[in-house]
């Protein structure tokens, strides 16, 4: 195999994420964190039906955070590099664009959340519960329409770490099969990453590991969201850009993950809005932190502003690869 025959590699990302804008959420019976969630969920019962020992299980969870993640890592690797090494470029490419585009849930978490709000514009309440429990694990049977607002904007505000930022940002990094290790821990942390018998042993490595590889894009995505967002928010809610971000910043942490309330509370302050408080999982209430300090009785129209939020920040995404992938070209076209 040749360098010099090795494709430009931003155009595959540009192409992913280009998927993902338009055609998110397809083929999903060939996605991979279905696989990922049968193999991780196959390893779970036999390792709770082999034993209950918190030593044991703390050990088995090591096993479970290290294997699965890295079987799709060094899976994905191989069936990349020998398609290439063999000559097989345009398979390799495809698969590749392929794999990016349905391990970035952008599009399908907005169709998701706009689903919600068409139900709630309809005045079918039972419709947005039905809705919102696709994309939440709290109990959505008896909510109100506050509460579904503010689990909707809960979810979206999280998932623009969890399902866009942290998967292109190991895209960029590492292509697939980085991309692949971190979407297969992500899976883990959700099926076993509770603090509650007995996942609390099992599960205490992938909710670890996922709170170290996000650690940074939840960052990042705080500080991009505020930057592109904040002047905007600022005049629509009378207050200064400052303002804006320190309230962000303010809450940052305000959640059980020390990750998931960076994007939460970017979103919070750019709306106005005062969501968390805590939620109801399996008939028993969860109290968490409130984050924000805007209003806790929430209106259609904070979740479509949250929802316009999400939207553009995805086509600024999509542009800003794009032009990175002109500059890069550009650049190689002035130096070839």
């Amino acid at each position: 195999m040749n360098v010099s025959e090795i494709r430009p590699f931003p155009i595959l990302v540009f192409l992913s994420l280009l998927l993902d804008t338009f055609w998110g959420g397809l083929f999903y019976r060939f996605h991979p964190v279905v696989a990922m969630g049968f193999v991780g969920r196959f390893l779970e019962e036999r390792f709770l039906a082999l034993t209950r020992s918190p030593v044991v299980l703390r050990i088995l969870g090591v096993f479970l955070a290290l294997t699965v993640p890295g079987s799709f890592l060094i899976g994905s690797a191989v069936v990349l590099f020998d398609l290439a090494v063999d000559g097989h470029w345009l398979l390799a490419d495809s698969l590749t664009v392929f794999w990016g585009y349905q391990l970035l849930a952008g599009r399908s978490l907005e169709t998701h959340v706009d689903a919600v709000l068409r139900r709630l514009a309809e005045g079918d309440l039972s419709g947005a519960r039905t809705s919102l429990s696709m994309i939440v694990g709290r109990d959505t049977g008896n909510l109100d329409q506050t509460g579904i607002l503010r689990g909707a904007i809960e979810s979206l505000s999280e998932n623009a770490t969890d399902a866009l930022c942290a998967p292109l940002f190991f895209l960029v990094l590492g292509g697939v099969p980085l991309m692949m290790g971190y979407k297969a821990v992500s899976t883990l942390d959700s099926q076993v990453g509770y603090k509650s018998p007995p996942y609390q042993d099992l599960g205490w490595a992938s909710a670890r590991l996922d709170d170290l590889l996000a650690f940074l894009p939840a960052r990042l995505t705080l500080i991009a969201l505020v930057l592109l967002f904040g002047g905007t928010a600022a005049r629509e809610r009378g207050v200064t850009r400052r303002q804006v971000f320190s309230e962000a910043w303010k809450y940052r942490l305000a959640h059980p993950s020390p990750n998931s309330a960076h994007s939460m509370s970017a979103v919070a302050a750019l709306v106005g809005v005062r969501i968390g408080g805590g939620a109801s999982y399996g008939g028993v209430w969860s109290p968490k932190p409130w984050i924000g300090d805007g209003r806790e009785d929430l209106t259609e129209k904070d979740l479509q502003k949250s929802l316009g939020i999400f939207r553009h920040f995805r086509w600024i995404l999509l542009g800003g690869v794009g032009l990175g992938v002109l500059f890069l070209e550009g650049l190689s076209f002035w130096k070839g």
